[in-house]
């Protein structure tokens, strides 16, 4: 079983980039890649449409596609939102700095918060390089405070190794800025047991992640099995 944690579709403003589910499903047909979790790209402020388009494609394709939904931590009806989208399937709730609030604030401790009530992990997504300058102080007290919250940390912040060596309640992709190399370098404090295969597709192949995973010789195969499938497995009690 091999699982991708890291896909968008829908459309992204900011790249002039479309994506539909049935063109991610062929392309996983291709990799060799059984499922994939979704999300919107989150360049995309219409959240709550894009949002639409990753139910529309769980919908379609049950067996295949997981839906995380994206989250503006800004908008009033927040929560009420997110009981709404746990009602319809979705397993996760994505966030991103593009979003303006920050992560020592009220509104995002009330997102991790009702995260935390509905039983969903936090993706804390990021593709841009100003999250690199993303004050990590308020970031490690939010996970500290909510031990109880799984979080997914993109390659992009800061230090995401030593933040997920730290807390234990983390957990990172291969996606981004992750090599061969250094997704070897993450397990040696972090562990296997907390490494996703993501490949930010379409932006990453889902090929090239699966095949990255497979040559490393630092990794047994039950250790592979682990970053390929188990993980988000036990995460998301797939």
């Amino acid at each position: 079983m091999k699982i991708d944690v890291h896909n968008h579709i829908g459309v992204d403003p900011a790249y002039e980039e479309h994506r539909t589910a049935s063109e991610l499903v062929e392309e996983m047909g291709k990799a060799g890649v059984d499922k994939c979790v979704v999300f919107p790209f989150t360049t995309n402020p219409d959240f709550r449409e894009q949002n639409e388009v990753v139910k529309e494609a769980i919908d379609e394709y049950p067996d295949r596609l997981i839906g995380f939904f994206t989250m503006n931590p800004r908008v009033p009806e927040m929560t009420d939102l997110m009981y709404r989208y746990k009602d319809q399937g979705f397993r996760g709730v994505v966030t991103d700095p593009r979003f303006g609030e920050g992560h020592e604030s009220k509104r995002f401790h009330e997102l991790v918060e009702c995260a935390l009530v509905l039983e969903m992990p936090v993706w804390l997504h990021s593709d841009d390089k100003d999250t690199m300058r993303v004050y990590i102080g308020p970031l490690e007290a939010l996970m500290s405070k909510y031990p109880g919250v799984q979080f997914i940390l993109s390659s992009m912040y800061y230090d995401h190794v030593g933040i997920a060596t730290r807390h234990k309640n983390v957990y990172l992709d291969t996606a981004t800025h992750m090599s061969g190399g250094m997704t070897a370098m993450a397990v040696q404090p972090v562990g296997t047991h907390r490494i996703l295969m993501g490949s930010n597709s379409p932006y990453g192949l889902l090929r090239r992640e699966v095949e990255k995973i497979e040559v490393m010789e630092e990794f047994t195969c039950f250790q592979k099995s682990l970053i390929y499938s188990l993980n988000v497995e036990r995460l998301l009690k797939l």
